[in-house]
């Protein structure tokens, strides 16, 4: 965990810069049509190059039809895709939850934003786990700092791939316990027969619009109007199987990896330690033949016994050294193969967390999102609201401010297209269509596309 600690804080501007984008991504999956709408708003005020701007030059494409010009049409056209959306009355709320409740998913929510913040927060510890595993790893022969950059986002990559790949099964899982009680509900309204043949959704394509058609139709060939599945109706577990192997070989690869790295550093600590004792560099070693003449040239030839004895007394003789390096070496030995089997101890730990992480992963696909073909667009439709009073004052809300947006981006379309045509001069019959646009409305526009 130091080390993984130590490698975060050498690379903060990275860790900085992808903690933002994983937050970022998550608020995007969240709130996709709250951010495009803002999107459209940007890309209609951008000053010069902005699509008011751009449509405002064309003054001369008119629509004979409805008397509109074709840039005005394009303007509201585009703020009418996000209007449609919320033009919702009380039979779309009766739709939608019968919807859900025929595909067996009332009740369901998709993934809340801070079950993404906390999936997408243990990617990043993933990632730099296995970043500091593999930097030495992903760039052989290159320098330390772009092995360390490569780890990271080879590590970002398989880390995301991760969560991606729970979450389909999650998915699966829950659409396979969809599939097992329609067949045990066919089976059971059979009188326990099991002729699978006859076991087949209806001719008619089941939406949200329709969803009242099949009424009369059982609970399980309701229910299976609604899924997409195969010829024979049976639960199918493909991409169960490719996660659960792709799972446990990331998770075996990262333990052995692991393994090595520590079996290399420590050997590489053993045989720094061993050359600490190592006789060339003790500085009464037996082979230094100067260290003889040296003692022989102070005491004299006769003396140099003498001296050896006094320095065998001070330090002891050879054996004895040899026997105390040998219980190093032992000592050694025991604190290598405990250092050993503690880390290869923790290592398996952690490999059983990484897989205990993505069958979290695998939890959250299981209990939410939907499998039926438009239960999600189903449950965006109803929003959570448990009354009908609620869910039309949220409806009549939204769609006062989507109509006041594109009335006022219409009428600054309106004016600049004015501007220019003051500027450039047209004909008398323009110039007047351009000023006498009181009846070119927002409210105006709906009644086309009502019809």
């Amino acid at each position: 965990m130091e080390n993984i600690i130590a490698f975060v804080m050498q690379h903060q501007i990275e860790t900085i810069l992808l903690v933002f984008g994983i937050i970022l991504l998550a608020f995007f999956i969240t709130h996709w049509q709250e951010v495009k709408f803002w999107w459209l708003n940007f890309t209609y005020n951008f000053p010069i190059f902005g699509k008011i701007s751009t449509l405002a030059k064309d003054i001369e494409g008119f629509d004979e039809n409805h008397k509109w010009f074709y840039s005005e049409e394009r303007l509201c056209r585009d703020y009418y895709n996000f209007y449609e959306k919320v033009d919702k009355d009380s039979e779309s709320f009766d739709e939608a939850k019968a919807y859900l409740h025929a595909a067996g998913e009332l009740g369901r929510k998709p993934t809340p934003t801070f079950i993404w913040i906390m999936i997408f927060v243990l990617v990043i510890v993933e990632a730099f786990g296995f970043a500091y595993v593999l930097a030495g790893f992903t760039i052989p022969g290159a320098s330390e700092a772009t092995q360390q950059k490569g780890a990271v986002g080879v590590a970002a990559m398989l880390a995301i791939l991760l969560v991606w790949l729970t979450h389909l099964t999650g998915q699966e899982l829950h659409k396979n316990t969809l599939i097992k009680k329609i067949r045990r509900w066919y089976k059971n309204d059979n009188a326990g027969g099991s002729n699978w043949r006859d076991l087949k959704p209806d001719e008619q394509l089941i939406t949200i619009d329709n969803t009242f058609d099949d009424e009369k139709s059982p609970n399980y060939i309701r229910m299976l109007n609604r899924l997409d599945v195969n010829d024979k109706v049976k639960a199918t577990y493909i991409k169960t199987i490719l996660t659960l192997i792709f799972i446990f070989a990331v998770a075996i690869g990262a333990t052995y990896i692991r393994h090595q790295v520590l079996t290399q550093e420590i050997a590489s600590s053993h045989e720094a330690a061993m050359n600490i004792f190592n006789d060339d560099a003790s500085p009464f070693g037996s082979t230094d033949a100067s260290g003889d003449d040296e003692i022989g040239a102070l005491f004299g030839n006769d003396d140099t016994k003498g001296a050896e004895d006094d320095l065998a007394s001070l330090f002891g003789d050879g054996n004895k050294a040899a026997t105390s390096n040998t219980k190093k070496q032992s000592n050694a030995s025991i604190e290598d193969e405990t250092n050993q089997k503690g880390g290869d101890a923790t290592f398996v730990i952690l490999g059983l967390l990484f897989v205990f992480i993505q069958i979290l992963g695998i939890f959250f696909g299981m209990h939410y999102d939907y499998a039926g073909r438009e239960s999600k667009e189903a449950y965006e439709c109803l929003r959570g609201f448990a009354t009908k009073k609620a869910f039309l004052s949220f409806y009549e809300k939204a769609k006062t401010h989507i109509a006041r947006v594109a009335q006022k981006q219409l009428q600054k379309l309106q004016h600049k297209m004015n501007i220019i045509n003051d500027n450039s001069g047209t004909d008398a019959e323009t110039t007047a269509i351009l000023r006498n646009n009181k009846d070119r409305t927002f409210k105006q526009y709906l009644t086309f596309e009502d019809k």
